[in-house]
C-alpha cells in the first residue's frame, strides 16, 4: 500500500451553478410563455386553470433564480 496522500480536488466553479440556474430560469419563463400562447390559441377551462396556477408560479421561480444569480455575481465581485 502506498502512503502517498491524494491531491485535493479543485474548488468548484461558481459559474457552473449560475449557468444551471440561468438555464432553469429561461426554461421556466419559456414554459409560462407557452402556456400563455396556448391560452390565446385555444381557450379551454383546463388551459385557463393551468395558466392561472402554473404561469405565475413559473415566473416566480424564474425571478427567484435570476435574483440568486445576480446576488451571487455581485458578491463574487465584492460589490455587495
Amino acid at each position: 500500500m502506498s502512503s502517498t496522500a491524494r491531491p485535493a480536488p479543485p474548488p468548484a466553479n461558481p459559474k457552473v451553478g449560475s449557468t444551471v440556474a440561468l438555464r432553469l430560469a429561461i426554461l421556466s419563463t419559456a414554459l409560462a410563455v407557452v402556456l400563455g400562447l396556448t391560452l390565446l390559441i385555444e381557450e379551454t377551462p383546463y388551459v385557463f386553470t393551468a395558466f392561472m396556477v402554473l404561469g405565475p408560479l413559473l415566473l416566480a421561480i424564474a425571478f427567484v433564480l435570476l435574483g440568486m444569480v445576480i446576488l451571487r455575481e455581485l458578491r463574487s465581485r465584492e460589490i455587495l
